[in-house]
């Protein structure tokens, strides 16, 4: 009896066991394969550490609970972890959970937008946040969000 466990995601034959995120579309295909299948009871955000070669690096963090609109003295203290956890080595990527089957609101905007600020505040390397409804994982361009502060 086989007893290898199952990959952590789905990955073709061949394919590393940690795949390199070098663009948008590589990290929402991570993204989706780590939220599985999408349904949430509460607002989340995540978080996760890419390495200077774009490799996810083991602990995927939740932190639940994150209804209304984001605080940024909360989100610095957020960055302040991720950078005694990892430095300035690699990057950092966010995503967004909440329930709901609607598309982006002003809400998960001010999410995407002050998880952006508050990691140029802090140096840390990061890449677009995305959002995971119940419907629907979608990337959320800083470029439009911090035009619209």
């Amino acid at each position: 009896m086989d007893t290898t466990p199952e990959p952590m995601f789905p990955l073709p034959s061949g394919a590393p066991l940690r795949p390199v995120v070098h663009t948008q579309s590589d990290l929402l295909h991570l993204w989706q394969a780590l939220m599985g299948e999408l349904g949430f009871s509460r607002s989340s955000t995540w978080t996760l550490r890419l390495d200077p070669d774009g490799r996810p690096v083991p602990g995927l963090l939740e932190i639940e609970d994150c209804d209304g609109d984001p605080v940024p003295e909360h989100l610095d203290s957020l960055t302040a972890l991720c950078l005694d956890v990892g430095g300035t080595s690699g990057r950092w990527v966010f995503l967004r959970s909440r329930p709901g089957r609607h598309g982006p609101d002003a809400t998960d905007r001010a999410w995407a937008r002050e998880l952006t600020l508050a990691c140029r505040r802090a140096g840390l390397g990061t890449d677009v946040v995305h959002l995971a409804t119940d419907q629907r994982l979608v990337p959320l361009p800083a470029d439009d969000l911090l035009a619209s502060a």
